[in-house]
């Protein structure tokens, strides 16, 4: 009757063994994405470096060229001052120098450009891209050419102003326009301008080479967002839908009961503390109905805990068609459950829903080819008529269902009356603990005839309780209040003690009472302790085993214990105790617990004998019983006889023994044992005339 949820543990580990495994490839990627990045740096600091020395390259080149031209411009006019005689020294002097110093530049600049040139065929970005051999001999060319030109520089330079005037004053500008003529300076444009191109080209394959690796970068970033993270993304959530629905589960779970899917106690709380809070904020008042099963726990315990499932389960349905959507059922425990109805304010609405819940709840229940019996008992309050707080409500409620269960299969709104009757209840559930031991259980006679010649057969020993304040009170008053408490063994000793006293009695007065009945409960027939009270009746009061007779309900037939009930019931009928069946046709007997119990009477329940003259179908079954308990070879007692015509029709449809007011009233011993015939008459007989009457009964 339990249900029991467990986390999803097996998508769980996958999720984690996939993370681990998205964890290794992640790393794997990081590392990749790593040395492409390292990759893309170091390829643009190659490229850099290579466009770097290219501009160096470009830039000394222009300055050499700048410098050569300014070197052509001096050496003419160092010419030209040369070829005038009237020229100072002092100025050609100087015009020298700068020539020297131009030379000199120019050399140091074709040493730079030397160095940069082995520097850039180092360049690594030069290696992948070979081919540089126009510029090698661009340069070559042109260094030859300028070296020549530089020598012409320096010759016209070092020689003396005579010879400059002598030997270059026609000459010297022819020769040196030769030496600067428009091939050396188209050699330095085509070496600049391929220098140029060559920083083009190593800017570009720095753009080229970190496009590649950065389209690698990015590839390697969408691989792993795809193959990686796109998965582990849709795993996660998967997995959060799952942990969702599970917590949804687990909540659902947590207000609902597993057995019978109505709300469980805690959501049955929660619904009653949200209508109490409606009802201080608007004034909105509603009902609350205590529904609990009659005799649940003998179907329980003897037909074990499925069929008492399929009881439960049966009730949950029956409440969900019987009451609206809007109301809340809950099953709070066991076989109790509880209604909330917004709304209905009324008593006599609350009665009417109470009403068709009862009638609802009756219908038979099929399980395992028999079908199970079950009614209920409910209790109800209106707020805020009868309480205005929850515990006042719990309190009302469950004294209309204490007073209702004291009728079984009814309803009760509370009202005054049911609270003065609870109370009362309550005052005898006290009182009761010590009734035994105050010897206030007396006990009743009533007279079993035969219905044929109306001879005295026996008594059925009824109990009593004389309060000390309310005076004699019928069982129904008191027998309830003792279900399932240890009360009843103490009734049940003083009861068969006291039968033992006054059969004793009666004997010794010279009395024929024939054996006397008394109820068993279920309780003491489990074990050794009800057997134990009639031995002791029987040897304290010098009595036979066949003076008393025991009766038992078909609930037995239910009990869990029912073997060892079967024993207690074969140690009886060895000493020749009676067995009755009582109240047949009211509990769970089949015709295999007919079979194969060890009964000699069967009672007939009073509510199918009042049925009589009145109910054609409660006369079909008496006569069904009746040929039933002939054809077992068992006698048939009738019970609660009040009219002639019931006597009538019981004695033609074959009943053997009857008892009720139309025969004798329960009365005490004394009353009872005056309408006992005399022993000593009896004795002149070979049995008394009881024991005759029984046996002529039984073989019929």
């Amino acid at each position: 009757m339990t249900g029991r949820s467990e986390p999803p543990s097996k998508p769980r580990q996958s999720v984690e063994t996939y993370i681990r495994s998205i964890g290794r490839h992640y790393v794997n990627a990081v590392i990749v994405m790593t040395l492409l990045i390292a990759a893309t740096y170091l390829t643009m600091l190659v490229a850099l470096d290579r466009h770097s020395l290219q501009q160096k390259i470009s830039f000394l080149t222009s300055n050499q060229f700048i410098r050569f031209q300014q070197l052509a411009n001096q050496t003419r006019a160092l010419m030209r001052a040369s070829a005038d005689p009237n020229m100072p020294e002092y100025i050609i002097s100087p015009m020298r120098d700068d020539i020297h110093r131009a030379i000199g530049d120019i050399r140091a600049m074709s040493g730079e450009l030397h160095a940069l040139d082995q520097s850039i065929g180092g360049n690594l970005l030069e290696r992948f891209n070979p081919g540089d051999e126009i510029a090698v001999q661009l340069r070559h060319d042109l260094n030859a050419r300028l070296e020549d030109f530089l020598e012409r520089a320096v010759r016209i330079a070092d020689i003396s102003t005579e010879d400059r005037r002598q030997r270059y004053s026609f000459w010297g500008p022819i020769d040196f326009a030769v030496a600067a003529d428009s091939m050396l300076m188209r050699q330095f444009a085509d070496l600049i301008r391929h220098a140029h191109g060559r920083s083009g080209v190593s800017i570009d394959n720095a753009k080229l080479i970190g496009t590649g690796l950065l389209a690698l970068i990015a590839a390697t970033v969408i691989l792993a967002s795809v193959f990686l993270f796109s998965p582990l993304l849709k795993k996660l959530r998967n997995e959060h839908r799952l942990t969702m629905a599970f917590e949804k589960r687990l909540t659902l779970l947590a207000h609902t009961d597993a057995l019978t899917g109505l709300d469980n106690r805690s959501s049955f709380n929660a619904a009653l503390g949200n209508l109490f809070g409606e009802l201080g904020r608007t004034g909105a008042g509603f009902s609350m109905l205590l529904v609990d099963l009659d005799r649940f726990k003998s179907i329980n315990d003897g037909l074990g805990h499925p069929a008492g499932d399929a009881v439960l389960r049966h009730v949950a349905r029956a409440l969900q068609k019987t009451l609206r959507a809007s109301d809340v059922i809950a099953r709070l425990g066991g076989d109790e459950f509880a209604v909330l109805l917004p709304g209905i304010g009324e008593a006599s609405a609350l009665q009417s829903v109470a009403e068709r819940a009862i009638e609802a709840i009756a219908a038979d229940i099929a399980f395992e080819g028999r079908n199970l019996q079950v009614s209920a008992s409910i209790g109800g309050a209106i707020v805020p008529d009868h309480a205005s707080d929850e515990a006042g409500l719990m309190r009302i409620v469950d004294l209309a269902l204490y007073t209702a269960k004291a009728g079984r299969n009814s309803t009760v709104i509370f009202d005054e009356a049911a609270l003065a009757r609870r109370l009362e209840q309550n005052q005898l559930s006290l009182a009761l603990v010590l009734a035994a031991d105050r010897n206030e259980f007396v006990v009743h006679y009533q007279s079993k005839v035969d219905l044929t010649t109306g001879t005295h057969l026996g008594f059925e020993a009824l109990v009593r309780w004389q309060h000390p304040q309310l005076g004699l009170l019928p069982p129904g008053r008191f027998l309830p209040l003792m279900e399932g408490t240890q009360l009843i063994r103490g009734m049940t000793r003083a009861v068969v003690a006291t039968v033992g006293r006054d059969l004793k009695a009666w004997r010794a007065a010279g009395l024929a009472p024939g054996p006397v009945s008394i109820n068993l409960p279920e309780v003491l027939l489990v074990g050794e302790e009800g057997y134990a009270f009639f031995a002791a009746a029987v040897r304290e009061n010098g009595l036979e085993w066949q003076d008393f007779a025991v009766e038992i309900t078909e609930d037995v037939f239910l009990n869990r214990s029912a073997d060892q009930i079967l024993a207690t019931v074969a140690r009886f009928r060895q000493h020749g105790l009676s067995i009755s069946l009582d109240d047949f046709g009211t509990g769970f007997a089949s015709l295999v617990h007919l079979r194969d119990f060890p009964f000699e009477e069967l009672k007939i329940d009073r509510s199918f004998v009042d049925g009589i003259g009145k109910d054609a179908r409660s006369e079909q079954i008496i006569r069904a019983m009746i040929q039933l308990a002939q054809n077992l070879g068992k006698r048939c007692v009738a019970e609660g006889i009040e009219t002639e015509g019931q006597r009538r029709f019981l004695m033609e449809a074959g009943c053997d023994v009857g008892q009720g007011y139309h025969f004798a009233r329960p009365q005490p011993a004394a009353l009872a044992g005056a309408r006992l015939p005399q022993r000593a008459a009896a004795d002149r007989r070979p049995a008394s005339e009881a024991s005759v009457a029984l046996r002529r009964i039984a073989r019929r």
